[in-house]
């Protein structure tokens, strides 16, 4: 299978510093196919603004966290389907290689517009459901450099970043690296998540 081999380097990179940026995760075909599903659910107006905090202490907070997202509540289209399950393969190639024990796949559609980010934060869960590890997977065609909106990690070894740019995918230990997202100056689009070891808990 294709990505067996993509899973294998990804499953060593958590093993050693922990995160990882591949490029040409699943292909051009599979980002134009999960753009229609993204427009199909903007155009239903399917899309509400990211929150932060849980309970009575939930708020919408801008100029913390400025992306609308759409949870994907089981796949509603092939393309949607052919991703989740081929996430699938990465989460069963982490339990066979380091024993994870992970069990669900939490995930969202994101877009943030022009000028919205997302300060730095490590990927705690509000509810307390352990976020063992990141997964987020952009769908910005013809990105260029200059147009921002990278994804500025927090490593040992300095700031690392990553170009939002199509059929890249960035996986990370969750609880070990803090992360920025930095404004764009145009729409940026992915999808985003966390595998689970125990039953998801999302808040609303």
């Amino acid at each position: 299978m294709r990505n067996e081999g993509i899973h294998g380097e990804i499953v060593d990179a958590l093993a050693g510093p922990g995160y990882v940026a591949v490029t040409g995760y699943a292909g051009v075909e599979n980002v134009l196919a999960l753009l229609a599903s993204l427009d199909t659910r903007q155009q239903a107006g399917r899309f509400h603004h990211a929150g932060i905090g849980v309970g009575a202490a939930r708020a919408l907070a801008p100029a913390i966290r400025g992306d609308r997202i759409s949870w994907i509540d089981g796949p509603e289209d092939c393309a949607e389907e052919a991703f989740l399950t081929r996430l699938d393969g990465l989460r069963v190639s982490s339990n066979h290689g380091l024993m994870m024990g992970l069990e669900a796949l939490d995930m969202h559609f994101a877009s943030f517009a022009p000028g919205a980010g997302y300060v730095r934060h490590l990927d705690r869960s509000p509810t307390g459901v352990d976020r063992v590890v990141s997964v987020i997977y952009y769908l910005n065609q013809d990105w260029q450099a200059g147009d921002g909106g990278e994804l500025e990690i927090e490593t040992a070894n300095g700031l690392v970043l990553v170009e939002p740019r199509a059929d890249t995918l960035v996986v990370f230990l969750s609880a070990q690296f803090s992360h920025t997202v930095l404004p764009a100056v145009r729409e940026r689009c992915s999808l985003a998540g966390w595998f689970h070891r125990r039953p998801l808990g999302r808040p609303s």
